[in-house]
């Protein structure tokens, strides 16, 4: 998909580019950010792919025969190293992991999306959770009906501080994120349409 009249990087509206305000972070793990090809081109539904690209994820679109083929080879290269932040049943609450992964998959997408996503990835690579809230992660999207549960870029965010990551890089992701949804917001009119002039 192409941003057209919005900034390659972000995906803004030129007039609400949010990379010069956004820190430079860097990432001590592989992350790969898995996204569902029926989601391409939504301008909202792209938010968490986009800002995980922008702090150093590599995109993997699932449905992509190409992206499918690369994705499996690379997750079979090291499956004890790796681990998906979903909260399937039998995964664990990622501070209990007695070690820290080398690389995360973050699946991105609607839920139904999502655990299908899982479902098509390998049993084997272990499986974890978080536990956020949008106290500690107030520049989230809200979810109908669902006011506690956060965003999955809040998920990752939440994930890296459970792993133990290095305090300053966890508070430059968290207001990373901030700053993306902020400039989200400021181009959203409020009927929820987005403003493009």
């Amino acid at each position: 998909a192409s941003p057209g009249a919005k900034c390659p990087r972000c995906w803004r509206v030129v007039k609400h580019c949010c990379c010069a305000a956004l820190p430079n972070v860097k990432l001590r793990p592989q992350v790969i950010v898995l996204f569902h090809h029926e989601e391409l081109g939504q301008h909202s539904a792209t938010n968490t792919a986009v800002w995980l690209t922008l702090v150093g994820a590599e995109f993997y679109c699932a449905g992509l025969r190409e992206h499918d083929q690369r994705l499996q080879r690379l997750l079979r290269e090291d499956v004890d190293g790796t681990v998906v932040l979903f909260p399937a049943p039998g995964a664990a609450p990622a501070a209990d992991l007695a070690l820290a992964p080398r690389r995360i998959v973050v699946l991105d997408g609607g839920w139904a999306q999502c655990k299908k996503m899982n479902e098509w990835l390998d049993p084997a690579l272990p499986r974890c959770f978080v536990n956020a809230t949008r106290a500690e992660f107030g520049g989230t999207r809200r979810y109908r009906g669902a006011e506690g549960r956060v965003q999955t870029a809040a998920a990752f965010v939440a994930l890296m501080r459970d792993l133990g990551e290095d305090s300053a890089v966890v508070s430059s992701l968290s207001q990373s994120l901030v700053t993306f949804m902020e400039s989200f917001e400021a181009q959203m009119a409020p009927s929820g349409r987005l403003k493009v002039l």
